[in-house]
């Protein structure tokens, strides 16, 4: 069968950050692009939209040049960057750019349905939470029946609830054919939708590298090698009963059986407890020093997590893994790390 490809990437370079990035995407994949702030992730999606011009490479939307009219009618993008009016209505936002579409009436209105928002179409922008306002983001970009969707970090600070209709909505997405890129910090919902995932570090991709193979001090060290963090900290840190986070103007303690897990975003490092995020003063390094005592590893680059809580390793494609906690949160799990952690806990 020959597969339909909606988006080609070639040898991709930008003086703000990409280097020789290089991909292809078909009908029906869900890609996900993982990389923290600075990465080149932020050119790339001015590139996918027609801002800017990349240095070098090469780069088609179903066959067309970006920006161009033909390209802009076969793509549809959402993400925080992608702002909607705060005085308009839901519904008045999908009816404005269903007009803008040409798009019949009713379009709009099946768009607030497929999002969940019917209780919601007559309320401001500007009042929805940030769960509501990603959902309306996506209804809009899907508005048009789109081949490729772009979405940026489309689950990244959103309720349970949305998180869960924002999900099946893409899921829905790709199984009638249509391509999706997503780029994301790591989000284990995310994940857990790619059938393929890329890491992107300073503009290039990158495979993860295995724990074992890790340079000492670096986030992938294998936890207990001589030289790594955790077998330093073994012997240099104290072990610590209490660690500090804050949330507005808030802090707290929490002792390590307290904490789930924890993660890196953007440029903040936060802890999951039973009691919401907090914001913690610590690298995602430096708790994995504290905390590697305590039973806590290292399940993906951007995650910490509290072996103690976990409930299940869940395999969600051959190459997207997850584990589930006990209170029914999950953070991803890296390919590469799936074998240690057998090993790791003797199953």
């Amino acid at each position: 069968m020959t597969l339909t490809i909606l988006l080609e990437i070639s040898d991709l370079h930008h003086p703000h950050g990409l280097h020789g990035i290089s991909l292809t995407l078909a009908a029906g994949e869900a890609v996900a692009l993982v990389g923290s702030q600075g990465n080149g992730k932020a050119p790339l999606l001015q590139l996918l939209t027609g801002v800017g011009r990349p240095s070098r490479g090469h780069l088609r939307i179903c066959g067309h040049a970006p920006g161009s009219p033909a390209a802009s009618a076969r793509l549809g993008v959402a993400g925080p960057a992608w702002g909607l009016n705060p005085a308009h209505t839901v519904s008045e936002t999908l009816a404005l750019y269903a007009s803008l579409w040409s798009l019949p009436p009713e379009r709009a209105a099946e768009a607030v349905a497929s999002l969940e928002l019917t209780a919601l179409r007559n309320r401001l922008v500007a009042d929805l939470t940030p769960g509501e306002a990603a959902r309306l983001r996506l209804a809009r970009a899907l508005l048009h029946d789109p081949a490729l969707l772009v979405l940026d970090e489309p689950m990244g600070d959103v309720d349970l609830e949305s998180a869960e209709i924002i999900e099946g909505a893409i899921s829905a997405a790709a199984d009638r054919g249509m391509g999706v890129l997503i780029t994301t910090f790591g989000h284990p919902r995310t994940l857990r939708l790619a059938s393929r995932i890329h890491y992107l570090e300073n503009g290039r991709f990158v495979e993860p590298q295995p724990m074992a193979h890790a340079e000492p001090g670096e986030p992938g060290s294998r936890p207990g090698a001589p030289g790594s963090p955790t077998a330093d900290a073994r012997h240099a840190q104290p072990r610590v009963e209490q660690i500090a986070a804050r949330r507005d103007e808030r802090v707290m303690l929490f002792s390590p059986d307290e904490i789930l897990y924890a993660y890196a975003q953007e440029k903040s490092v936060y802890l999951h407890t039973r009691e919401g995020d907090w914001t913690a003063s610590f690298t995602l390094s430096e708790l994995e020093e504290r905390l590697a005592v305590h039973g806590f590893y290292r399940a993906h680059r951007g995650y910490l997590v509290n072996l103690a809580h976990v409930r299940e390793i869940a395999a969600w494609t051959r190459s997207s893994f997850s584990l589930r906690l006990k209170d029914g949160s999950e953070v991803p799990l890296s390919k590469h790390r799936v074998a240690e952690l057998k090993a790791l806990l003797r199953w």
